[in-house]
């Protein structure tokens, strides 16, 4: 017996080879995307520590005793918390100071603002397109929302970046 002229015979075969390659684009998708959504919150949880670190003016365990000034511990903060990414993908500019107290980052002055950012490199091309699903291109600005105005920190230095900002009232 052969197969009936008009059957069925092997028509989930072609409709599974025709549907795995979309399949296999869509999970791969998925698993890069979740990478890099892990790589932003990575990000903004070191800029947030860093920044409670700028705000406090001194590292969580460290004596007082220490010769460091506070933009370097928080920077410090910041490369410790991001040790599961990859460090030459990531910037680590000096947080900036504002306000009318003058601070520095050898002198902390109360109510003056600090402002914490860094950016880590991303690709999310959509592949046969230009198109990259990364939110800034190189070159794109980094800005922090301050009640005066918005305040532009830094660029992406980057192809393409993930960025994080957080501003912090000093103690």
């Amino acid at each position: 017996m052969g197969a009936r002229p008009g059957g069925e015979e092997g028509a989930a075969l072609y409709e599974l080879a025709m549907v795995t390659p979309f399949l296999s684009m869509l999970l791969l998708g998925i698993i890069w995307g979740g990478i890099t959504f892990y790589d932003y919150v990575v990000l903004a949880d070191a800029v947030a520590a860093g920044a409670r670190t700028l705000a406090t003016g001194h590292e969580a365990g460290a004596s007082s005793s220490t010769n460091q000034n506070a933009c370097q511990l928080a920077q410090n903060t910041i490369q410790s918390a991001t040790q599961k990414l990859n460090q030459s993908n990531l910037t680590n500019p000096t947080p900036a100071l504002t306000g009318p107290g003058g601070s520095t980052c050898n002198q902390l002055v109360s109510n003056d603002t600090g402002i914490v950012w860094a950016a880590y490199a991303c690709n999310l091309p959509i592949p046969f397109t230009s198109m990259n699903l990364c939110p800034l291109a190189q070159g794109g600005a980094i800005n922090a929302n301050l009640t005066t105005g918005t305040l532009t920190v830094g660029t992406c230095p980057y192809t393409h970046c993930i960025s994080a900002v957080t501003t912090v009232l000093i103690e």
